[in-house]
């Protein structure tokens, strides 16, 4: 029994060394994180120290980033699920802050970029075609079942 636990413990411990080290920051600042769109017109300037402590609550998540196999899946939750998945990722981190370029299979340009301030506590997404949104990193609150 303790040499099975101890094959497993090496197997999840060999999976991590085979992340090349930009998918690693890329899995490091995105895998299974959750976002909440700060809303159309509004920015991080303008909201009061309440209105963020709220949005960071996480009452309604607006979008989910999670790694699965070689891809990328991102979940936007709008009254339904919809999902994109990227087959490919890119990273380059300067002082402002990380971008992330994502790719869909057949594709050369980038599909989508994400920029991501110092903090990993901002993210604003541009894809083309559309105006910029920012989005805060929350943690959902877990559901509390009335009795």
């Amino acid at each position: 029994m303790m040499s099975l636990a101890l094959a497993l413990l090496a197997a999840v411990a060999a999976h991590g060394e085979n992340i090349s080290s930009p998918d690693a920051d890329i899995v490091r600042l995105l895998d299974r994180t959750v976002w909440i769109d700060i809303g159309p017109g509004r920015n991080l300037k303008t909201l009061t120290p309440h209105q963020i402590a709220q949005l960071k609550k996480c009452k309604e998540p607006t979008m989910v980033l999670q790694k699965s196999g070689g891809a990328w899946t991102q979940s936007f939750y709008a009254g339904l699920e919809m999902r994109t998945v990227y087959s490919s990722a890119t990273v380059k981190t300067e002082a402002a802050g990380t971008t992330v370029l994502f790719y869909t299979a057949g594709r050369r340009e980038p599909t989508e970029a994400l920029r991501i301030e110092p903090n990993g506590e901002v993210l604003i997404e541009q894809t083309r075609g559309f105006r910029p949104r920012t989005f805060l990193k929350c943690k959902p609150q877990a559901e509390t079942k009335k009795t």
